[in-house]
């Protein structure tokens, strides 16, 4: 394990009030930034997990002309159903912001523009900027359609979600407005701007010191080697917080560029809720904090470029020491689509199966480095044979084999076989989940191959069975500590049968310690076990 001094921030990408969470949100940071909280907690680390919902994104008022309703009540009710998914995944931050009901955010933000803007940090330009006839008015991003200027890919009107380029100040090639559908013209405006290029040295040092994922990696020395860009930062419209300087009025703050600072407020809000309020100060000035993003990679230009470039404009010493990228989750070899109804909502499918059975097939499908697939029949074979006939099937038998022959209680002797596969089962998660690698495709196979030959040998086990047993005994508690990141309700019932001892509110089982027996000899155990790992219908045939 990476020996850590200080505490550990994580955030997770805010996503937009805009329509519920289906599988592919919660296929990456959401899943990604909870795995690995727990991971992290149940090796000892001091952890914060923060994140907020984008309440002043653009999509919000699209939205909500879409479906009749104002801004602010769409925000509200999305953000509603996607706290309920991510509590039905089990996968909720520490603590989730809500920018237009929580002052924190607004004031955050305000604060530290104002520090940019008293530090020289900014500049006015005049700036050519898409604009529609017929609506009268300028255009950007959810308010624009067209194609990406650099991989010609169908884009919105900043970040392309294939390449991650931030589209050029005039915009996509063909744009269209998503109101009216007329060709936008330019026309320019007077607006903010970050010039990036100043922190180009900077970051080039960032890059070559960090342990991130190669496509980040590599899309950021591209970047500073095309030439880093005046990034601007304000937008005339009425959604949104105001430009706060005088002459500015009419004039909002762009997302991309507060959302350093909606996690820095979601952080203060989070001190402020435990009643230490200097805990926000101190994990954002620390340079011993550990300052963990998770984005899927079309967030890349902010969070490893112009976030931890605003971070050194302020002097702020914690800078992102892991950015932790997804690609896509498809289905059935299709994108996800709400628009054309191809998708599965979290919350639907969540009522239907057990939340662990859809974390354990997200970390053995997730899309860590490459596009992968959610498949129907994939995840059926995950539910029913390696969680219900391999993994329940086998638990209950240990812990049934107990209960007939050794009167509940854990013999002294124990085979080494499920001893060695103990040892080599932590080793393995251990590796696949730190966040210099974080890879929980990896954790999940080590996982599902162990729980394969386990049934197996257990079913086949016929001499000296209480030495087979106590060996499993251990396999199957050391499963249960190596395994709660992955699968935190299966672990907390076995943890609790084992008596095994637990970390924080979470009751997350502690992590085994090398060479020391997760059992004691002697140990009682309890009974009981009730299956888990059933579907309640067939979802989605």
């Amino acid at each position: 394990m990476t020996t850590r001094t200080g505490r550990v921030l994580i955030t997770c990408a805010p996503p937009n009030p805009n329509g519920d969470l289906h599988l592919g949100h919660l296929s990456g940071p959401f899943f990604g930034a909870d795995v690995l909280r727990r991971y992290l907690i149940a090796r000892g680390a001091s952890v914060s997990y923060v994140s907020y919902t984008d309440d002043h994104s653009c999509y919000i008022p699209r939205r909500g002309a879409e479906i009749g309703y104002p801004a602010h009540e769409t925000a509200l009710r999305y953000t509603r159903r996607i706290e309920q998914s991510l509590a039905l995944a089990g996968m909720l931050p520490d603590y989730y912001e809500h920018p237009h009901r929580e002052p924190v955010h607004n004031e955050v933000v305000r604060r530290e523009f104002g520090k940019l803007w008293a530090a020289g940090m900014i500049e006015e330009q005049e700036l050519p900027t898409a604009y529609c006839e017929p609506c009268g008015a300028y255009r950007y991003e959810a308010q624009l359609r067209g194609l990406c200027r650099f991989c010609e890919s169908p884009s919105d009107g900043t970040y392309c979600e294939e390449c991650g380029l931030p589209q050029d100040v005039e915009g996509l090639h063909e744009a269209k407005c998503t109101t009216c559908g007329t060709l936008a013209t330019t026309r320019l405006s007077r607006r903010l701007v970050f010039p990036l290029a100043r922190w180009a040295g900077q970051l080039s040092a960032l890059y070559d010191e960090r342990p991130w994922r190669r496509r980040v990696l590599d899309y950021c020395e591209k970047l500073v080697a095309a030439g880093l860009p005046d990034v601007p930062i304000s937008r005339i419209d009425s959604y949104g917080i105001e430009v706060p300087l005088p002459g500015w009025e009419g004039h909002i703050l762009d997302t991309w560029f507060s959302g350093i600072f909606g996690y820095m407020a979601a952080t203060e809000a989070y001190a402020a809720a435990l009643g230490t309020p200097e805990l926000a100060e101190e994990l954002w000035t620390d340079p011993d904090t550990t300052l963990v993003h998770f984005i899927g990679f079309d967030c890349s230009f902010s969070h490893a470029a112009l976030w931890p470039a605003l971070l050194l404009a302020l002097g702020r010493p914690v800078l992102p020491e892991h950015v932790i990228s997804n690609e896509f989750y498809a289905l059935e070899g299709g994108k996800f689509s709400t628009s054309r109804g191809w998708a599965i909502w979290a919350s639907d499918f969540l009522r239907e199966v057990p939340a662990d059975a859809a974390r354990f097939h997200l970390a053995l499908t997730n899309p860590e480095t490459e596009r992968t697939d959610f498949r129907r029949t994939e995840f059926d074979h995950t539910l029913h044979t390696v969680l219900g006939s391999q993994l329940d099937g086998w638990t209950g038998a240990v812990l049934a084999g107990l209960a007939a022959e050794c009167d509940s209680t854990v013999p002294a002797s124990r085979a080494p076989e499920p001893r060695a596969r103990a040892a080599a089962l932590t080793e393995k998660v251990a590796a696949a989940l730190e966040p210099d690698v974080f890879l929980p495709r990896s954790a999940a196979s080590a996982i599902a191959e162990t729980v394969a030959w386990a049934a197996e040998d257990l079913r086949t086990a016929a001499p000296e069975l209480s030495v087979v047993l106590a060996g499993h005994a251990e396999l199957l508690a050391t499963l249960a500590a190596v395994a709660a990141p992955l699968l935190p309700d299966w672990s907390r019932r076995v943890a609790g049968l084992f008596a095994l001892p637990t970390i924080g509110l979470d009751e997350l089982p502690a992590w085994p310690s090398d060479g020391v027996a997760v059992l004691a000899a002697g140990q009682r155990v309890g009974t009981g076990y009730q299956k888990i790992f059933a579907a309640r219908s067939d979802v989605g045939g």
